[in-house]
């Protein structure tokens, strides 16, 4: 007997076989769809890799290209540091601070020790620079009891400017008539004192150079200042300006004067801003100063051991500066150091500068040997500076006259100074040696002459 239900198991049969191939077909095309999906991943990574790799190797030669062309001055020194070797290190650095000006070299280059290195390679660029460079603004500065200027120039540097207020051959007689105190500051005394303090290896005074400027062209219509422009007036046909300062020092019998209108002055470079410090340097009493009141301490009683232990940071290196200090003011004669100075970026641990020597060189026939109170007082010198008078008093091709001559005839306003001052240095380093052997008679040797 026949069933309704043959036939029908067939078409199920049937239909089961046709989707149990296409479930395998199905199944083979996603193995297939994946193992392309891993495939491409992988090219897609290696892609992304050897993209890495190529922008690392143009990194690398675009930075080594940047280092040998140094033309750009912001170059991305850390990121270099991981690439090139320590001596490559140094050349990039060294390229760095060729790029900047003289003026940014010496700024850059200060340190505790010293303002500037011995051999510093930018320095007659530098002084050149302070000696020619265009002026664009001229400005008054008010510090101090006498008259002086900045002249601010073109590329951000500023320089202090002390004005000619005495002929070369002119002496300041130093008698109860014309007190140290009534001693007019000196361009000339500034831009010598500079040479001597490098000569001597001091290396504390900032570079100072002589300039020539005319005055309607550098001042007048570069100042706006009313009240120092209202002070102009003519003296035998030159002219001439009182200025704005104290009256003892700025007044009509005192007026500065060029010759027609060109004057000669002294510009000092300016210093670096101290961070944190509102001026770049900051100022501590000299304890050996000519002052009428404050001479009377040390005149009279030795302050040498109250001197070292009065010192805040307590080193030798404060303490021989002083020393240095006051055979410096000695071979100059300047009677003006009420204060001492020192670098507020290194605070205490500064070197004590040599700066405003404006009252130096006034008289060569004066030597006051109470400049040398802090040699005879303390009997201790620094090794270094007793070396280097000794070689100076000794070689006589080499002696400090003739040093100082070499050195000054450089500047543009040469001669700076009289040559009987010159010759004045030479009798003088005499007698420091001469206070200094006096100590070492006394005293050993190795007490007196010191390291640091």
């Amino acid at each position: 007997m026949t069933t309704c239900f043959g036939p029908t198991r067939k078409v199920f049969r049937i239909i089961f076989v046709l989707i149990l191939i296409n479930s395998v077909a199905l199944f083979y095309y996603f193995l297939l769809k994946l193992e392309n999906l891993e495939n491409g991943s992988n090219f897609v990574g290696q892609r992304a890799i050897q993209k890495k790799s190529d922008s690392q190797q143009q990194f690398k030669h675009a930075l080594q290209s940047e280092q040998h062309n140094q033309h750009d001055n912001n170059i991305n020194v850390n990121e270099m540091q991981i690439l090139i070797p320590p001596k490559e290190k140094e050349k990039v650095h060294k390229a760095k601070i060729s790029a900047q000006k003289p003026w940014q070299q010496f700024q850059s280059g200060i340190t505790k020790d010293f303002m500037y290195p011995k051999d510093a390679p930018y320095m007659q660029d530098l002084l050149d620079y302070l000696a020619h460079t265009e002026i664009k603004e001229t400005r008054l500065f008010k510090s101090g009891s006498q008259f002086k200027l900045l002249f601010l120039f073109a590329d951000g540097n500023t320089g202090l400017v002390k004005p000619q207020r005495m002929k070369i051959n002119e002496i300041y007689p130093y008698t109860n008539e014309h007190p140290f105190w009534l001693d007019p500051e000196r361009h000339s005394a500034e831009i010598a004192s500079f040479h001597l303090d490098r000569i001597l290896n001091f290396r504390r005074s900032v570079p100072i150079a002589g300039r020539r400027i005319n005055m309607t062209e550098d001042i007048i219509q570069k100042c706006d200042d009313k009240e120092f422009l209202d002070t102009f007036i003519k003296k035998d046909g030159n002219l001439c300006f009182i200025g704005v300062c104290v009256p003892w020092f700025c007044n009509e019998d005192r007026a500065m004067c060029g010759v027609e209108e060109i004057m000669e002055v002294s510009v000092s470079q300016f210093l670096p801003q101290a961070p944190k410090s509102r001026y770049p340097v900051f100022d501590r009493p000299y304890p050996w100063s000519q002052g009428i009141k404050e001479s009377k301490v040390w005149k009279g009683a030795n302050v040498c051991d109250d001197v070292f232990k009065g010192l805040q940071n307590g080193k030798d290196r404060a303490f021989l500066d002083l020393i240095d200090l006051g055979i410096f003011d000695f071979l100059i004669v300047n009677y003006d150091r009420h204060h001492y100075s020192m670098l507020s970026q290194f605070k205490n641990e500064s070197f004590i500068t040599l700066l405003d020597n404006g009252k130096g060189f006034g008289n060569h026939k004066k030597d006051d040997i109470t400049f040398l109170a802090p040699v005879y007082q303390c009997c201790k010198i620094r090794r270094s500076t007793y070396n280097r008078l000794t070689e100076l008093s000794q070689d006589k091709k080499n002696k400090l006259s003739t040093l100082m001559r070499i050195s000054l005839s450089r500047d543009v306003l040469s001669p700076v100074v009289n040559d009987k001052f010159l010759e004045a240095l030479d009798r003088r380093v005499k007698q420091v040696l001469e206070t200094v052997q006096t100590c070492l008679l006394d005293k050993n040797r190795e007490s007196v002459l010191m390291d640091g």
